[in-house]
């Protein structure tokens, strides 16, 4: 996967990326609150980047699976995309961002709640921390 700087908008927009692709498929009811509400603009971009920051990660993963069976949730890919997060405030910001998109199809999939506890965890905010900020 293409690196992006440590709390850059692209890093979030990445992380709400990977919260759609979680559960296997691109769900259009997901992509349309991206498009229809103001996810963007809480994540410091324009829409479009973070449509194109969406398709970048798919581009990565098809390209990955062109080489080997990509496992799309694996520890070590999500250590390093958390780890391009390091300020608080928008670790509670993407998880935030993550969450509402994740519930969007009306379920939070079982890959879903894996990325979000992951997250979660590796950053030690619980849902009581979100629900505060």
């Amino acid at each position: 996967m293409r690196s992006y700087s440590q709390n850059s908008p692209e890093a979030l927009a990445r992380l709400v990326a990977m919260a759609i692709l979680a559960d296997g498929r691109l769900d259009n009811r997901e992509v349309d609150w991206i498009k229809h509400n103001d996810t963007a603009a809480l994540l410091g971009v324009d829409r479009d980047t973070l449509i194109q920051v969406l398709l970048d990660c798919c581009r990565d993963v098809i390209n990955e699976a062109e080489q080997e069976r990509v496992f799309l949730l694996e520890d070590h890919r999500l250590a390093r995309l958390a780890d391009d997060i390091t300020d608080p405030a928008l670790r509670r910001v993407a998880l935030s961002a993550m969450l509402i998109i994740a519930k969007t199809d009306g379920s939070v999939s079982e890959g879903e709640q894996s990325l979000l506890r992951f997250l979660m965890s590796r950053w030690d905010i619980s849902l009581e921390d979100l629900a505060a900020a």
